[in-house]
C-alpha cells in the first residue's frame, strides 16, 4: 500500500524535474535567439531572398531558392515582426517554439510507445542536445519544421486494433505538411505504405503539396530546375569525399543514396514507426553525397526517444564537426566529418538489433558486426 501510495508522488517529481529541465533550456535557447550573432543562412540568403520578394522579385525565378514555398511565406511574416523584435530574432524564436512543439509531440510518443525509462528523457534529450540548439536557436535552420509534422504523423498513426475507417487521413496530412515545410523528409512516406490504408495516406502526403506551387505555375522551368537540381554541399564526409575529389561522382553518389533511402522505406515499412523513422534518416545520412549541420538534427530528434551510447557518440562527433567548422578550428573540417559519418554508420548497425522483421539484408549485417536481436 505504501508503495502504491508513493507512485503519484514519485510521477509528479518526475514531472516536475522533467518540466524544469525542458524550461531552462528553453529559456537558454530564447536567449540565443535573440542576443546570438546572425548566421551567414540569415544574413545573406533569408533576409535577402525576403527583402527581394518584397520589391516584386519573383520567388523561383528571380532568386536562388529551392524549397516548397511555405517557408518563403513564413520569412516575409518574419520580415513583420511586431515589438522591434527583428527578423532575425522573430526567425529563430519561431524556429525555437517549433522544438518546444516537438518536445512535447516526443513526450506523447514515448508514452504511446511505452518505452522504457524516464517518459521526460525524449523531450530532455532533445532540447538540450546542442546541435538541436544550434541548428535552431542560432543558425536558424528550418528542418525542424519538417521534423515536426513527421513526430504528429507517427503520433496519430493508428496501427493494428485501433485502426479506424479514416485512420489514414490524418497521417496524410501531417506528411503532407511535412513535406510541404522542407523536402527532407521525401522519403519518409514509405514507411506507411505497407500499413493499412497506406495507399491513401501516401497518395495525400505527396499530391496536396502540388497545390502549394499552383500559385507559381508560370514558373514551372525555374521550379523544377530549383527543386530537382539542386544538390548538398560536398564535404570532407563519408562517400562526399569522392564528389569533393571529382565531382562527376555526384551522381553516382546521389543515385546510390536514392536508392538505399527506397530500399529502407519499403523495408522498414512493417516496423515501428519512431524507430523506422530513426534508421531511415541514418541511412540516408550514412549515403549522403553532403552534409550541412541541419542535416545532424534529422536522426537526432527520432534518436532522443532511445538515447543510449550510439545516440551520444553522434551528438558529440556532430557538434565538434559543427562548431570547429564554424570557428575554424584546425583539423575540424576535416577529419570530424568522417568520424560523423562512422558513427551514423556505428549507430544505424545498432538499431538492426531492435528490428522485429529484419530482412536478410539486415540478419547479414547484424551477424558480421555481433550484434544480437533485442526483445522489448
Amino acid at each position: 500500500m505504501e508503495a502504491d501510495a508513493a507512485k503519484p508522488s514519485e510521477s509528479r517529481s518526475a514531472a516536475a524535474s522533467g518540466l524544469t529541465l525542458c524550461a531552462a533550456v528553453v529559456a537558454v535557447r530564447l536567449w540565443l535567439a535573440w542576443r546570438a550573432p546572425a548566421s551567414w543562412d540569415m544574413r545573406w540568403y533569408w533576409a535577402g531572398i525576403s527583402a527581394d520578394l518584397e520589391r516584386g522579385a519573383r520567388l523561383y525565378e528571380d532568386t536562388a531558392y529551392h524549397f516548397s514555398p511555405l517557408w518563403a511565406w513564413l520569412l516575409l511574416l518574419f520580415r513583420k515582426a511586431p515589438g522591434g523584435m527583428g527578423f532575425d530574432a522573430a526567425l529563430r524564436t519561431f524556429l525555437t517554439g517549433v522544438d518546444v512543439v516537438s518536445a512535447w509531440l516526443l513526450f506523447r510518443i514515448a508514452r504511446k510507445e511505452e518505452l522504457p525509462g524516464w517518459a521526460w528523457k525524449a523531450p530532455v534529450l532533445f532540447l538540450s542536445n546542442p546541435v538541436s540548439v544550434w541548428v535552431s536557436s542560432v543558425q536558424g535552420q528550418f528542418d525542424n519544421l519538417s521534423l515536426l509534422f513527421l513526430l504528429a504523423a507517427v503520433l496519430v498513426t493508428r496501427d493494428g486494433e485501433d485502426w479506424r475507417p479514416g485512420a489514414e487521413l490524418r497521417p496524410g496530412l501531417f506528411i503532407f505538411l511535412s513535406l510541404a515545410a522542407k523536402q527532407v523528409t521525401l522519403f519518409h512516406p514509405l514507411l506507411w505504405l505497407r500499413r493499412r490504408g497506406g495507399v491513401a495516406t501516401v497518395a495525400i502526403a505527396f499530391l496536396l503539396p502540388a497545390l502549394l506551387f499552383l500559385p507559381y505555375a508560370g514558373q514551372w522551368r525555374a521550379i523544377l530546375h530549383r527543386l530537382l537540381v539542386y544538390s548538398s554541399v560536398p564535404r570532407s564526409y563519408g562517400f562526399s569525399e569522392l564528389v569533393l575529389y571529382d565531382a562527376r561522382w555526384a551522381p553516382v553518389i546521389s543515385a546510390l543514396d536514392f536508392v538505399a533511402a527506397l530500399a529502407a522505406g519499403w523495408a522498414l515499412g512493417k516496423e515501428r514507426l519512431p524507430r523506422a523513422c530513426l534508421l531511415l534518416f541514418l541511412v540516408i545520412l550514412f549515403f549522403a553525397p553532403g552534409l550541412g549541420s541541419q542535416y545532424l538534427v534529422w536522426p537526432i530528434t527520432f534518436g532522443a526517444l532511445f538515447g543510449g551510447p550510439r545516440y551520444f557518440l553522434f551528438s558529440a562527433a556532430s557538434i565538434a564537426w559543427t562548431v570547429g567548422s564554424q570557428y575554424g578550428i584546425p583539423g575540424s573540417g576535416r577529419w570530424m566529418g568522417h568520424l560523423i559519418w562512422l558513427s551514423c554508420g556505428f549507430w544505424a548497425l545498432g538499431e538492426l538489433r531492435f528490428l522485429r522483421r529484419p530482412g536478410k539484408l539486415a540478419r547479414f549485417l547484424r551477424r558480421k558486426a555481433g550484434e544480437g536481436p533485442v526483445s522489448l
